[in-house]
Order: C-alpha cells, then structure tokens, then sequence
C-alpha cells in the first residue's frame, strides 16, 4: 500500500511540476521537424535535453540536442524539386529556398550523413498542453 501511495504521489508531483517532461520536448521537436516531407528526408535520434528553464507557468525553454541523418543525398532532393510538378509556382519556389537553407547548413550531403544539432527552442503551455512556440 505504501508502494502505492508513493507511486501516485510521484506522479501528482511531476504532473504538477509545471515544466514539460523530456519525453513532451522531444516528441514536439520531432513531430515539426518530421512533417512537410522532413519524415522522408532524414531521422532524429540521440535526442537529448541538455538544459531547461521555466520562465514562468506559460513559457518554458529548453536547449536540446539531438542527431540529424539524412535518409537521402541533397543531389537526390535537388532533382525532385525539379521533376516535381507544382499547382502553384510559389509552392516550388519554397521548396527551393527550403533546400537551399538545408545546403547552407548541411553542405552537399549524402544520404547517410549524420550531424548533431544542438538548438533551443521555447514552449507554451496551452489549454491543451505544452505547444512549441513559432516566434
């Protein structure tokens, strides 16, 4: 009984800490990076938060870390934005500036290539739980 008690003490107070768990801050980080194609691009691993500060009960930060592998070369994704008809010309130039920013951060790299990436990003609690914010 005492286990118990313990064990859902624990939980009240971590659910009640007012900071969002590692386990949140990744899932967040990796469901953005992931989405708009990120899935077919590369994978997230080796995720770490390596430092976190709760500014107040809405907005908390948190420095993270995490590896980058590419599943495909920038060749390779170059190449489908080219061969890739578009509905709207504005949607292929994005797509550019997005490969071109990936360039500028990833050099010519090649499927396979891995990067740790360190950043920071800042979340806000909502009504409906913690959310990244998009400053």
């Amino acid at each position: 009984m005492k286990k118990n008690s313990l064990f859902v003490l624990c939980l009240f107070l971590i659910a009640c800490s007012g900071k969002p768990s590692d386990r949140q801050i990744e899932q967040l980080v990796s469901d953005r990076m992931l989405s708009d194609g990120g899935a077919e691009t590369y994978t997230i691993s080796d995720f770490e938060k390596t430092n976190g500060l709760l500014k107040n009960e809405q907005l908390y930060i948190a420095d993270i870390r995490y590896q980058l592998t590419f599943k495909t070369s920038f060749e390779e994704l170059s190449e489908q934005v080219i061969n890739t008809p578009s509905e709207s010309p504005f949607e292929t130039v994005g797509a550019g500036f997005k490969l071109m920013t990936m360039r500028m951060q990833y050099g010519d790299f090649k499927a396979g290539d891995a990067f740790v990436k360190e950043d920071r990003v800042e979340l806000v609690k909502t009504e409906q739980g913690w959310r990244l914010d998009d400053y």
